[in-house]
């Protein structure tokens, strides 16, 4: 029997279950879920300001899509590998050999799928620093969200967010016009929604979800928070959009088992199956 999924009507029972998940998590949690039949919305401190970590790689995808949509720029275009932009951490780009040239969009993909940092900066890079996806976010209604920086930028000025900041809210809304088809052009999100469904990182929104519902999302992780921002489709075409965060987490834990990545798990759950 195929499982159909319902976003959650909150009551006292399932506000008592969101307050036990938080404990557990050891940190707190911020959310924004919402029915894209109905546009039913459920949400939990939804305007907190939470640090990104890689979910602001998003954001960017959506800026390099959008300038692609305009004439600016070509999903073929050539973008060239250099050690000055190879930093540690997520993705592979960093242990290949400079001077290897990839297309734009492959870029973009290492980007979102792998969470490559060295592909982020050379995208950073090549459309002229954070600025221009500021002000993308700012046109799309975003006042919140923003980038700041390049990742493990050495010269960048100390901020509380780090590489980048936003509200559940706002990436919701994100998350709303892309399966809405209303940023740029239907074909445009589409093609952002093929891309993020080869999401590589699987540990927190589809973890506890049915095998057959489909995830279209990106993940961000640091030492104080774990988050998942993205769209799930269950078995009968019905879609949801969730925004999950869990900030200020007391554990520092880099494996599957992270108490974040666990909440955010058992509340995608909780928000999506009876």
């Amino acid at each position: 029997m195929q499982q159909v999924a319902r976003l959650v009507t909150p009551d006292e029972r399932f506000w008592a279950d969101v307050a036990a998940i938080e404990k557990a998590s050891t940190g707190v949690l911020c959310f924004a879920a919402e029915d894209l039949q109905t546009r039913k919305v459920v949400q939990h401190n939804a305007e907190h300001k939470c640090r990104t970590a890689s979910v602001i790689k998003l954001p960017i995808l959506v800026h390099v899509g959008l300038e692609v949509t305009e004439g600016r720029r070509a999903w073929e275009e050539p973008l060239v590998l250099t050690d000055k932009e190879k930093v540690p951490g997520s993705g592979i780009l960093s242990q290949l050999t400079a001077g290897l040239q990839l297309t734009l969009r492959d870029v973009c993909v290492l980007m979102i799928v792998l969470s490559d940092n060295t592909a982020t900066n050379m995208i950073i890079e090549h459309i002229g620093g954070v600025n221009p996806i500021n002000a993308r976010m700012r046109a799309l209604g975003l006042e919140t969200t923003t980038c700041f920086r390049k990742v493990y930028a050495r010269d960048a000025l100390p901020n509380p967010y780090g590489l980048g900041v936003t509200t559940p809210r706002e990436m919701l809304q994100l998350l709303e016009m892309i399966a809405t088809g209303s940023l740029g052009s239907e074909a445009l999100c589409e093609e952002f929604l093929a891309i993020l469904s080869k999401q590589h990182y699987r540990d927190c929104i589809p973890r506890y979800l049915p095998e057959e519902w489909r995830y279209a999302g990106k993940t961000g992780s640091i030492d104080e928070a774990r988050n998942d921002v993205g769209i799930v489709t269950d078995a009968v075409g019905n879609r949801f959009a969730l925004a999950l965060f869990c900030q200020e987490l007391q554990v520092v834990c880099w494996t599957a088992d992270n108490p974040g990545e666990i909440a955010l798990a058992q509340l995608a759950k909780r928000l999506l199956l009876e």
